[in-house]
C-alpha cells in the first residue's frame, strides 16, 4: 500500500511538472500545429491512459478488497511511472525555444512533404494541408499583433525546415506567402519595418536556396522576381499616396532591390562580383529557362533590368556581352547578330537557342512580346518620387529610364511605317503554335503555381503597350534622326488605338503629359530614349 500511494504521488509529481513547464513555455508562435504534434512527440496520451488504467485497478481492488486487482493497480502505476518518466524528459527538451523550434520545423517538413505529394497525385489540387493551414494563421495572428520575437521564430521555422528536395517547390510557394504578409503588414499594419525586413530577408535566402534545388528553377525564380519588383513599385505608390510611412516603403524599396541584385547574381554565368561561392555559375541552365525567367524580371519596373539581359546573352549565345548599354550599345541587336548574322556563332549555347527560336522572325517577336509587358508595367511618371526611396537602379532619372526602354527600342528589327504596322497586326492576332517559344514559356509557367498576388497577364490583353512597343522601334535615337516613320505609323492607326497609347505613354514616360495630339504625346515621350549615350555624344 505505501508503494502504491508513493507511486501515485510520484505520478501526480510528473503531472504537475508537465503542465507547468507547458504553461510558462509555450505560446501561439511555438504550437501552431496543435496539441497533437507536441503529444505524438511525448507521448503524453499513452502515459495518461497507463495511468487511469493503473488507478482504476487500484480502485476496484480498494473497494472490492481484491489484493489481485491491487496489485495490477501498483504495477501500472510503475509502468506509467517510466512513462512519465520518458514523457517529461521529452517535454524538457522542449522547455527551450531551440527544442520547440526543432520539433516544428520537422512538423513543418513534414507537412510540405505530404502537401507536395497530394499535388503530385491530383494536379491542380487545392492546398488544404491543416499543418499549413494553422501555420499560416498562427503568421497571420503574429504580424497582426506586430509580435516581433512569434514573426521570428516563425520565419525561423520555414526557413530552417528540411523539405526534401523533390517538394521544394511547396516550400518556396509558402515563403513567397509568408513574404507578402509580412510586406502587408509592414505597408498597412504599422508592424517594425525593421524586424519585418530582417525576417524577409531570411525568407527570401531560403526561397533561393530551395529554388536551387529544383529541377526547373526558371518559373520560381522569376515569380520571385515578379514579386519583388511589385512589391517595390506598391510601396512606393503606398508612400506617396501617404497609405504607409516612408520609414516602411524606405525599408522594403531597399530589400528589393538587394533581392534582384542578389537573384541576378546567381543567373549571371560570369558575375562582376560574387559574396560566396553559392553565386557561381548559374541556376539557368536551358534557353527557355533563360528567357522564362527574364520576362518576369523585366515586368514592373524593377531595379536591375537592363543589367539582367548581359546574363542571358551568355546563356542564350555563349558569349559575353562587352558593350555598354549606358552608352547606347544594343544588346539585343548583337544577339541576332550572333544567332542570325552573316558570321553565326557557333557556340553549343547559340545551337540549342536556335533549336528554341527556329526562325529570326519567331526570335523578333518573342522579344517584342517581352517588351509588351515590360512597357506595360512601368512605373507611373507623374507620380513624385520621394527622396528617401532612391537607391541604386531605382531612381527617377529619366536616363535610367531611357536605358531600360533602350534595351528593347535598339531591337531594330523594322525600319518602317509599314513593316510596324504589319509587325503590330502580328503581335494583336498571331496564335502560338504549341512549338513556338512563347507558348512553351506559357505552359512552363502554367504547370506551377505560387502563393503571390500578382497575376500573369498575357501581352495581348495589352494593346495600347503593344503600339508602344512597336513605336519605341521607329523612336530616334539620337536628336539628329528623324521621326517621320514613326510618326506615318502613328498616324495610320485608329484614333483609339493612338489615344490609348498616348494614356500610357502619358502615364510611363516623361515628357509625353499635357499633348492634346496623341501622336505629339507618343513622339515626345519616346524622346528619352535620346537621353541615353548623350555624354559620349557630346565628349566626341
Amino acid at each position: 500500500m505505501d508503494a502504491t500511494q508513493f507511486s501515485i504521488a510520484f505520478f501526480a509529481t510528473l503531472l504537475t511538472g508537465e503542465a507547468v513547464i507547458f504553461a510558462l513555455t509555450f505560446s501561439a508562435a511555438s504550437s501552431w500545429p496543435s496539441l497533437r504534434a507536441i503529444d505524438s512527440h511525448i507521448a503524453f496520451r499513452e502515459w495518461v491512459l497507463v495511468g487511469w488504467l493503473a488507478a482504476l485497478f487500484t480502485a476496484c481492488g480498494l473497494l472490492g478488497d481484491s489484493a489481485v486487482s491491487a496489485t495490477y493497480g501498483a504495477l501500472l502505476f510503475l509502468l506509467a511511472n517510466v512513462f512519465g518518466i520518458f514523457s517529461f524528459v521529452r517535454l524538457f527538451g522542449l522547455a527551450s525555444i531551440g527544442g520547440r523550434n526543432r520539433l516544428l520545423r520537422r512538423t513543418l517538413a513534414g507537412a510540405l512533404a505530404r502537401q507536395g505529394a497530394e499535388a503530385a497525385r491530383s494536379p491542380g489540387g487545392q492546398d488544404s494541408d491543416a499543418v499549413i493551414n494553422s501555420y499560416i494563421g498562427t503568421v497571420s495572428q503574429a504580424v497582426t499583433s506586430n509580435d516581433p520575437t512569434a514573426i521570428r521564430h516563425l520565419t525561423s521555422q520555414l526557413a530552417e525546415a528540411e523539405v526534401p528536395a523533390e517538394y521544394a517547390e511547396q516550400a518556396v510557394s509558402l515563403h513567397l506567402d509568408v513574404l507578402h504578409r509580412l510586406a502587408r503588414a509592414t505597408l498597412v499594419s504599422g508592424a517594425d519595418p525593421t524586424q519585418a525586413v530582417s525576417c524577409a530577408r531570411v525568407l527570401i535566402d531560403s526561397s533561393i536556396a530551395h529554388i536551387r534545388r529544383l529541377t526547373d528553377p526558371a518559373p520560381a525564380l522569376g515569380a520571385l522576381s515578379r514579386y519583388l519588383a511589385w512589391l517595390a513599385n506598391t510601396a512606393h505608390l503606398m508612400s506617396v499616396r501617404e497609405v504607409a510611412s516612408n520609414r516602411a516603403a524606405r525599408e522594403l524599396v531597399a530589400l528589393t532591390t538587394d533581392a534582384r541584385l542578389k537573384i541576378l547574381r546567381r543567373v549571371d554565368p560570369d558575375p562582376k562580383s560574387a559574396a560566396s561561392q553559392d553565386e557561381l555559375g548559374t541556376l539557368l541552365t536551358t534557353p527557355v529557362q533563360a528567357l522564362l525567367w527574364y520576362a518576369d524580371f523585366t515586368e514592373f519596373h524593377g531595379a536591375h533590368q537592363a543589367s539582367a539581359l548581359y546574363g542571358v546573352h551568355e546563356i542564350l549565345t555563349g558569349t559575353k556581352f562587352m558593350g555598354n548599354y549606358w552608352d547606347g550599345a544594343s544588346i539585343l541587336s548583337e544577339m541576332r547578330d550572333n544567332l542570325y548574322g552573316a558570321v553565326v556563332s557557333v557556340t553549343p549555347e547559340a545551337r540549342d537557342t536556335l533549336s528554341v527560336f527556329g526562325s529570326e522572325e519567331e526570335f523578333d517577336h518573342f522579344w517584342a512580346l517581352v517588351s509588351v509587358n515590360a512597357i506595360a508595367t512601368l512605373r507611373d511618371a507623374r507620380l513624385p518620387h520621394p527622396p528617401e526611396l532612391i537607391r541604386p537602379e531605382f531612381t527617377p532619372d529619366p536616363q535610367l529610364l531611357g536605358a531600360y526602354l533602350r534595351t528593347f527600342a535598339t531591337h531594330r528589327y523594322l525600319t518602317t511605317a509599314g513593316e510596324a504596322q504589319a509587325a503590330l497586326l502580328s503581335l494583336v492576332s498571331r496564335a502560338d503554335t504549341p512549338d513556338s517559344t512563347t507558348a512553351r514559356i506559357r505552359a512552363a509557367r502554367q504547370a506551377h503555381h505560387y502563393r503571390v498576388p500578382v497575376p500573369v497577364i498575357e501581352p495581348h490583353q495589352r494593346p495600347s503597350a503593344m503600339v508602344l512597343a512597336i513605336a519605341c522601334r521607329l523612336a530616334p535615337l539620337t536628336p539628329d534622326d528623324t521621326d517621320a516613320e514613326l510618326r506615318a505609323f502613328l498616324t495610320g492607326l485608329p484614333l483609339p488605338a493612338r489615344r490609348t497609347a498616348a494614356r500610357l505613354a502619358a502615364r510611363v514616360l516623361p515628357g509625353a503629359a499635357g499633348h492634346p495630339d496623341p501622336v505629339d504625346a507618343v513622339a515626345a515621350g519616346l524622346r528619352v530614349l535620346q537621353l541615353v549615350g548623350a555624354h559620349t555624344r557630346e565628349g566626341t
